[in-house]
Protein backbone atom coordinates (compact mmCIF):
# COMPACT_ATOMS: atom_id res chain seq x y z
CA UNK A 1 0.00 0.00 0.00
CA UNK A 2 2.67 2.51 0.95
CA UNK A 3 4.79 2.00 -2.35
CA UNK A 4 0.73 2.31 -4.13
CA UNK A 5 0.69 5.74 -2.47
CA UNK A 6 4.27 6.86 -3.44
CA UNK A 7 3.46 5.85 -7.46
CA UNK A 8 0.90 7.49 -6.94
CA UNK A 9 1.87 10.76 -5.51
CA UNK A 10 5.29 10.47 -8.30
CA UNK A 11 3.03 10.15 -11.04
CA UNK A 12 0.99 13.27 -9.92
CA UNK A 13 4.31 15.21 -9.58
CA UNK A 14 5.47 14.11 -13.20
CA UNK A 15 1.84 15.37 -14.86
CA UNK A 16 2.19 18.66 -13.04
CA UNK A 17 5.57 19.38 -14.38
CA UNK A 18 4.89 18.38 -17.79
CA UNK A 19 1.18 20.54 -17.74
CA UNK A 20 3.77 23.31 -16.34
CA UNK A 21 6.54 23.47 -18.92
CA UNK A 22 4.97 21.47 -22.28
CA UNK A 23 8.25 21.73 -24.31
CA UNK A 24 7.54 22.98 -27.64
CA UNK A 25 9.48 20.79 -30.31
CA UNK A 26 8.38 22.61 -33.68
CA UNK A 27 10.85 24.98 -35.28
CA UNK A 28 10.59 28.45 -33.51
CA UNK A 29 11.13 31.70 -34.90
CA UNK A 30 13.57 34.26 -34.87
CA UNK A 31 12.98 37.03 -36.82
CA UNK A 32 9.10 37.42 -36.18
CA UNK A 33 7.00 40.09 -39.00
CA UNK A 34 3.42 39.86 -38.40
CA UNK A 35 0.36 41.20 -39.27
CA UNK A 36 -2.75 41.09 -37.02
CA UNK A 37 -6.52 42.38 -36.91
CA UNK A 38 -8.62 43.48 -33.66
CA UNK A 39 -11.63 44.67 -31.88
CA UNK A 40 -11.15 47.03 -29.31
CA UNK A 41 -13.95 48.07 -26.39
CA UNK A 42 -13.36 51.47 -25.52
CA UNK A 43 -14.85 53.58 -22.72
CA UNK A 44 -15.99 56.15 -25.48
CA UNK A 45 -16.87 53.39 -28.26
CA UNK A 46 -15.64 50.74 -30.27
CA UNK A 47 -12.96 50.29 -32.61
CA UNK A 48 -11.12 48.26 -34.80
CA UNK A 49 -7.49 47.95 -36.34
CA UNK A 50 -5.03 46.44 -39.08
CA UNK A 51 -1.54 46.34 -37.56
CA UNK A 52 2.22 45.35 -39.33
CA UNK A 53 5.15 44.65 -37.29
CA UNK A 54 8.50 44.34 -38.44
CA UNK A 55 11.39 42.82 -36.65
CA UNK A 56 14.22 45.09 -35.02
CA UNK A 57 15.41 42.96 -32.27
CA UNK A 58 15.06 39.87 -30.40
CA UNK A 59 13.62 42.56 -27.93
CA UNK A 60 11.92 45.48 -30.48
CA UNK A 61 9.47 45.56 -32.93
CA UNK A 62 8.57 48.66 -34.85
CA UNK A 63 4.51 48.99 -35.79
CA UNK A 64 2.62 50.70 -38.51
CA UNK A 65 -1.43 50.50 -37.24
CA UNK A 66 -4.30 51.93 -39.29
CA UNK A 67 -8.08 51.54 -38.56
CA UNK A 68 -11.68 52.95 -37.79
CA UNK A 69 -13.33 53.54 -34.32
CA UNK A 70 -16.98 54.64 -33.36
CA UNK A 71 -17.02 57.97 -31.00
CA UNK A 72 -19.74 58.41 -28.64
CA UNK A 73 -19.91 60.52 -25.80
CA UNK A 74 -19.92 59.75 -22.26
CA UNK A 75 -23.46 61.32 -21.95
CA UNK A 76 -25.70 59.97 -24.27
CA UNK A 77 -28.09 57.44 -23.77
CA UNK A 78 -30.88 55.43 -25.67
CA UNK A 79 -34.30 56.11 -25.67
CA UNK A 80 -38.00 54.45 -27.19
CA UNK A 81 -41.07 56.31 -27.65
CA UNK A 82 -43.96 54.06 -26.45
CA UNK A 83 -46.38 55.66 -28.50
CA UNK A 84 -44.99 55.01 -32.09
CA UNK A 85 -44.78 51.97 -33.73
CA UNK A 86 -41.77 50.81 -36.40
CA UNK A 87 -39.17 52.87 -34.69
CA UNK A 88 -36.24 52.00 -32.99
CA UNK A 89 -34.00 53.46 -30.36
CA UNK A 90 -32.52 56.51 -30.60
CA UNK A 91 -30.28 58.34 -28.53
CA UNK A 92 -31.77 61.53 -27.04
CA UNK A 93 -30.64 65.27 -28.37
CA UNK A 94 -27.67 63.34 -30.23
CA UNK A 95 -27.00 66.03 -33.38
CA UNK A 96 -23.85 64.06 -34.98
CA UNK A 97 -22.65 60.26 -35.99
CA UNK A 98 -19.07 60.19 -35.22
CA UNK A 99 -17.15 57.90 -36.90
CA UNK A 100 -12.47 58.42 -36.05
CA UNK A 101 -9.98 57.24 -38.95
CA UNK A 102 -6.59 56.61 -37.85
CA UNK A 103 -2.95 56.10 -39.15
CA UNK A 104 -0.50 55.71 -36.38
CA UNK A 105 3.62 54.57 -36.10
CA UNK A 106 5.12 52.85 -32.73
CA UNK A 107 7.21 50.30 -31.39
CA UNK A 108 6.82 47.15 -29.13
CA UNK A 109 9.14 46.09 -26.82
CA UNK A 110 9.36 42.82 -25.18
CA UNK A 111 9.24 42.56 -21.17
CA UNK A 112 9.43 38.69 -20.93
CA UNK A 113 9.46 35.96 -23.82
CA UNK A 114 7.54 32.78 -23.84
CA UNK A 115 9.84 29.77 -22.81
CA UNK A 116 7.22 26.80 -23.03
CA UNK A 117 4.15 26.22 -24.74
CA UNK A 118 1.92 27.00 -21.65
CA UNK A 119 3.61 30.72 -20.91
CA UNK A 120 2.50 34.20 -21.87
CA UNK A 121 4.90 37.14 -23.18
CA UNK A 122 4.50 40.25 -22.08
CA UNK A 123 4.95 43.30 -24.30
CA UNK A 124 5.18 46.96 -23.83
CA UNK A 125 3.78 49.50 -26.83
CA UNK A 126 3.37 52.75 -27.98
CA UNK A 127 1.84 54.62 -30.57
CA UNK A 128 1.82 58.42 -31.92
CA UNK A 129 -0.55 59.41 -35.24
CA UNK A 130 -2.80 61.41 -36.85
CA UNK A 131 -6.72 61.18 -36.58
CA UNK A 132 -10.28 62.18 -38.43
CA UNK A 133 -13.22 62.26 -37.25
CA UNK A 134 -16.23 62.24 -39.52
CA UNK A 135 -19.51 63.85 -38.35
CA UNK A 136 -22.30 62.51 -39.80
CA UNK A 137 -25.66 64.72 -38.47
CA UNK A 138 -28.34 62.56 -37.71
CA UNK A 139 -32.49 63.26 -38.74
CA UNK A 140 -35.49 62.13 -36.27
CA UNK A 141 -38.96 61.70 -37.24
CA UNK A 142 -40.90 64.10 -35.71
CA UNK A 143 -44.56 64.20 -34.91
CA UNK A 144 -46.59 67.59 -35.80
CA UNK A 145 -49.61 66.33 -36.54
CA UNK A 146 -51.66 62.84 -37.81
CA UNK A 147 -50.71 63.73 -41.88
CA UNK A 148 -47.70 66.13 -41.20
CA UNK A 149 -44.35 64.06 -39.89
CA UNK A 150 -41.14 65.90 -40.41
CA UNK A 151 -37.61 64.59 -40.67
CA UNK A 152 -35.76 67.10 -39.00
CA UNK A 153 -32.33 67.57 -37.42
CA UNK A 154 -32.33 67.68 -33.61
CA UNK A 155 -33.03 71.64 -31.99
CA UNK A 156 -32.64 72.36 -28.63
CA UNK A 157 -34.62 75.88 -30.18
CA UNK A 158 -37.64 74.22 -31.44
CA UNK A 159 -40.39 72.91 -29.08
CA UNK A 160 -41.23 69.58 -30.82
CA UNK A 161 -37.95 68.35 -29.67
CA UNK A 162 -38.25 69.29 -26.29
CA UNK A 163 -41.06 66.99 -25.69
CA UNK A 164 -39.13 63.56 -26.37
CA UNK A 165 -42.76 61.41 -27.19
CA UNK A 166 -42.91 63.91 -30.52
CA UNK A 167 -40.38 62.10 -31.63
CA UNK A 168 -41.14 59.00 -32.94
CA UNK A 169 -37.58 57.53 -33.74
CA UNK A 170 -34.35 58.39 -36.23
CA UNK A 171 -34.64 58.91 -40.02
CA UNK A 172 -32.79 56.54 -42.64
CA UNK A 173 -29.34 56.55 -41.64
CA UNK A 174 -28.84 57.42 -45.37
CA UNK A 175 -29.84 60.98 -44.99
CA UNK A 176 -27.70 63.73 -44.08
CA UNK A 177 -24.14 62.42 -46.25
CA UNK A 178 -24.23 65.15 -47.80
CA UNK A 179 -23.38 67.47 -44.95
CA UNK A 180 -20.92 65.11 -43.70
CA UNK A 181 -18.06 67.49 -42.12
CA UNK A 182 -14.35 66.04 -40.49
CA UNK A 183 -12.22 67.22 -37.79
CA UNK A 184 -8.66 66.23 -37.58
CA UNK A 185 -6.54 65.52 -34.65
CA UNK A 186 -3.74 63.89 -33.15
CA UNK A 187 -3.27 60.85 -30.74
CA UNK A 188 -0.82 58.91 -28.32
CA UNK A 189 -1.63 55.77 -26.96
CA UNK A 190 0.16 53.07 -24.81
CA UNK A 191 -0.44 49.57 -23.32
CA UNK A 192 0.62 46.38 -22.53
CA UNK A 193 -0.20 43.34 -24.92
CA UNK A 194 -0.66 39.87 -23.26
CA UNK A 195 0.53 36.98 -26.42
CA UNK A 196 -0.66 33.61 -25.20
CA UNK A 197 -0.76 31.15 -28.65
CA UNK A 198 0.42 28.58 -28.85
CA UNK A 199 1.41 28.34 -32.44
CA UNK A 200 4.17 29.89 -33.17
CA UNK A 201 3.21 31.30 -36.97
CA UNK A 202 0.02 32.49 -35.51
CA UNK A 203 -0.03 35.85 -33.25
CA UNK A 204 -2.84 35.34 -30.09
CA UNK A 205 -2.88 38.16 -27.72
CA UNK A 206 -5.06 40.32 -25.36
CA UNK A 207 -3.75 44.52 -24.51
CA UNK A 208 -4.86 46.61 -22.44
CA UNK A 209 -4.46 50.71 -22.12
CA UNK A 210 -4.65 53.87 -22.65
CA UNK A 211 -5.36 56.50 -25.62
CA UNK A 212 -5.50 60.15 -25.30
CA UNK A 213 -6.90 62.22 -28.49
CA UNK A 214 -6.66 65.77 -29.32
CA UNK A 215 -8.95 67.80 -31.94
CA UNK A 216 -8.88 70.85 -33.54
CA UNK A 217 -12.33 71.69 -32.02
CA UNK A 218 -15.10 70.36 -29.91
CA UNK A 219 -17.20 67.26 -31.93
CA UNK A 220 -20.19 68.52 -32.04
CA UNK A 221 -22.14 64.92 -30.23
CA UNK A 222 -24.74 65.94 -27.73
CA UNK A 223 -27.04 69.11 -28.69
CA UNK A 224 -25.13 71.21 -25.52
CA UNK A 225 -22.27 73.56 -24.62
CA UNK A 226 -19.92 70.94 -23.81
CA UNK A 227 -19.13 68.52 -26.44
CA UNK A 228 -15.69 66.72 -26.52
CA UNK A 229 -12.21 67.96 -27.76
CA UNK A 230 -9.56 66.02 -25.58
CA UNK A 231 -10.55 62.55 -25.43
CA UNK A 232 -8.93 60.60 -23.08
CA UNK A 233 -10.17 56.67 -23.54
CA UNK A 234 -9.21 52.85 -21.75
CA UNK A 235 -9.10 49.82 -23.97
CA UNK A 236 -9.46 46.11 -23.90
CA UNK A 237 -8.40 44.59 -27.28
CA UNK A 238 -8.38 40.98 -28.59
CA UNK A 239 -5.70 41.02 -31.60
CA UNK A 240 -5.09 37.82 -33.62
CA UNK A 241 -3.08 37.50 -36.58
CA UNK A 242 -0.14 35.86 -38.29
CA UNK A 243 3.66 35.57 -37.75
CA UNK A 244 6.44 35.54 -40.77
CA UNK A 245 9.90 34.85 -40.79
CA UNK A 246 13.18 35.26 -42.08
CA UNK A 247 15.01 32.71 -39.96
CA UNK A 248 14.44 29.67 -37.65
CA UNK A 249 16.22 27.76 -35.49
CA UNK A 250 14.98 24.32 -34.22
CA UNK A 251 14.26 24.40 -30.47
CA UNK A 252 15.94 22.06 -28.21
CA UNK A 253 14.78 18.94 -26.84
Amino acid sequence: MKRLGLLLIASAFAHNIWAQGEIDTEKKILVRNEWSLSASAKTNGFEMDYRSGKFVSIHKKNLWDAGFSIIKHPQEFRISNNYSTGYGSYCYGKENFCMEFFYSRGRQRSLFHKHDLNSVEFRLFYFGGVTVAVLKPIYYEVWYDEKDIRSEKFDLDNMRHQVAYMILGKSSFSKGFDEITAVPGAFVKAGLSFEFGKNDTKLTALEAGIKFTAFLKELELLAQERNPQFVTNLFLTFRFGRVFHNAMFESED
